[in-house]
């Protein structure tokens, strides 16, 4: 008899024992989990995309020079020039040979007052490119401030020859060159 009673308040105290952990106050006991168990795959929400594990990733950004330059142009434009320098110095062991980054690693030395490395840099763009017009303007303004006006007035000639006397290079270098 004492069994009995044992076993009618273990079933009655037993499911609400449960209610508690499913959320619910079903008279049902917690599944039991089976001793091998299988794992069920989760469903995915539909507005979740699922990605395949053996996507490989890149083992490196790739690289965009249109990219790095306009974030390095960025950096000119608000005179953070010690940035824009160390970040065009980085650009040209990407690029190597590239007009461009020398001209933008001149503009930044000059503004740094590296004279020195400055020419170097334009020399070497106008080596790739003679006619790149911004190293132009620029090396001739680099002449302007070391007191080379007649170098500087060579290049302003040959703006004048690649684009005309309205463009916006020829029209920059003759208003550093003045009445020089």
């Amino acid at each position: 008899m004492k069994k009995l009673v044992a076993i009618i308040l273990f079933s009655l105290i037993l499911p609400n024992a449960y209610a508690a952990d499913t959320g619910g106050s079903a008279a049902t006991p917690a599944p039991v989990a089976p001793s091998n168990p299988t794992p069920t795959p989760t469903p995915t929400p539909k507005y979740e995309v699922a990605t395949p594990a053996a996507t490989p990733m890149p083992t490196s950004p790739t690289k965009n020079l249109n990219t790095d330059l306009s974030a390095i142009r960025a950096l000119i434009a608000s005179k953070n020039f010690t940035s824009a320098l160390a970040s065009l110095k980085i650009a040209d062991r990407n690029y190597p040979n590239n007009a461009d980054i020398n001209n933008l690693l001149g503009y930044s030395a000059r503004n740094l007052k590296q004279n020195k490395a400055a020419a170097t840099y334009y020399t070497k763009a106008l080596r790739i490119n003679p006619n790149h017009l911004g190293a132009l303007e620029y090396q001739g303004e680099l002449f302007v401030t070391t007191k080379k006006i007649s170098a500087a007035k060579r290049n302003l000639a040959k703006l004048k020859q690649l684009c005309g006397v309205n463009c916006e290079e020829y029209l920059d270098l003759k208003m550093a060159i003045g009445n020089k």
